[in-house]
């Protein structure tokens, strides 16, 4: 049997990239008893030990590719052809969508899927919303039409399952790993240039409506004003909704001092190994998430987590992390207060995170993903 599997995906520091690198760099140590083509881009193709494995062959692909439009037409219109030419008996994207026309090809085709968000807040999809329904159809399709379904959690599964009417046996939940990097002993050098190491929050997300970062500033904003504390809050973000931003930038300058809020911008992730445990606590308020890696990421470099209480955050942190409503900006503040006020507590859920994030490991998602492609 010959294996094919999409790893094309785009450059910026996204959960796609980290989920794409992370695969191919584990799936060479998987003992695989079938052949296996990859489709990965020349910049991939730098970031990743190219396999040593008999079993596994690249196949680098221009780099336009990594465009989610041009990606679209190859993967519908020339990557049916090219996998009937490799002879491919079954074919994984993990990107959401994949081939529609597979079953004239006779080629089994398994997805993977790392949002519902298209079902559950279209509404607060960034970008054109005509892109956003071709994108949602495109999904829905997709999903119709594989032979088996990967989501990243039980919360994800069940979510999808009872949106979409699926067969449930069609559905399988494998959770995410954690980035070898966070798991190094070796020092990590990679500091900002003048910034200040302490005395500070940090929130790691992209600038969607979903993450729901005003009502964190508006929480911030209530502590400022009860406790007249110094710190600051920093937030880390792809910037995927411009007017979000704005919205969020402008409410930032009318409500805070200079310096008081900063945001950093298409940050190397390599600088947040020290960002993460320098900080006083990592807050995320999304209320649609089907896994989320950053709060892993975070305890892994025991700084406390505060999280929304809701979609799958709770199944993934479990009880090492403080749960807050991410519409209730007073509850925010108590949360953030609770933390900076009772060191015992502070050391208590820091010492859950530090066992917890331990449980996450990529070899358990590729090797449980590589079972469900071979059998």
């Amino acid at each position: 049997m010959i294996i094919a599997i999409d790893m094309i995906g785009t450059t910026l520091g996204s959960g796609t990239k980290t989920y794409n690198l992370n695969f191919c760099e584990y799936v060479r140590k998987c003992e695989l008893k079938n052949k296996i083509y990859i489709f990965i881009t020349k910049e991939y193709s730098k970031e990743i030990s190219l396999s040593e494995n008999v079993n596994i062959k690249y196949i680098i692909k221009p780099f336009f590719l990594k465009y989610i439009l041009l990606k679209i037409i190859w993967m519908q219109l020339i990557l049916p052809f090219e996998l009937k030419y490799l002879g491919a008996d079954k074919f994984f994207s993990p990107m959401n969508m994949g081939p529609i026309f597979l079953r004239i090809f006779k080629i089994k085709f398994i997805l993977a899927l790392h949002s519902n968000l298209p079902w559950v807040y279209f509404n607060k999809m960034p970008g054109n919303i005509l892109r956003n329904h071709l994108t949602k159809y495109l999904m829905e399709i997709s999903i119709s039409v594989c032979d088996k379904l990967i989501v990243d959690s039980e919360f994800a599964k069940n979510e999808i399952i009872n949106l979409l009417k699926l067969k449930k046996d069609k559905v399988y939940a494998i959770h995410l790993g954690i980035d070898n990097k966070y798991l190094s002993n070796e020092e990590n050098n990679y500091y900002l240039k003048d910034f200040k190491y302490e005395d500070y929050i940090i929130s790691v997300l992209s600038c969607v409506k979903y993450h729901n970062i005003l009502s964190l500033l508006k929480g911030f904003k209530i502590l400022k004003l009860e406790k007249k504390t110094k710190i600051r809050f920093v937030f880390v973000m792809q910037i995927l909704d411009k007017n979000y931003f704005n919205e969020i930038n402008s409410y930032a300058k009318k409500n805070f001092e200079r310096n008081e809020i900063i945001f950093l911008h298409n940050l190397n992730n390599d600088y947040l190994i020290n960002l993460y445990k320098n900080a006083n606590f990592y807050i995320f308020s999304s209320y649609c998430e089907v896994f989320g890696l950053t709060s892993l990421e975070a305890m892994s470099q025991g700084c406390p987590v505060l999280i929304s209480n809701c979609s799958a955050l709770p199944e993934i942190n479990s009880n090492a992390a403080i749960y807050f409503d991410p519409e209730n900006e007073n509850q925010i503040k108590d949360k953030m207060n609770l933390i900076l006020s009772n060191d015992n507590y502070k050391k208590e859920i820091t010492h859950k995170g530090n066992k917890h994030y331990q449980k996450f490991k990529w070899e358990d998602t590729v090797n449980k993903t590589i079972n469900i492609l071979e059998n």
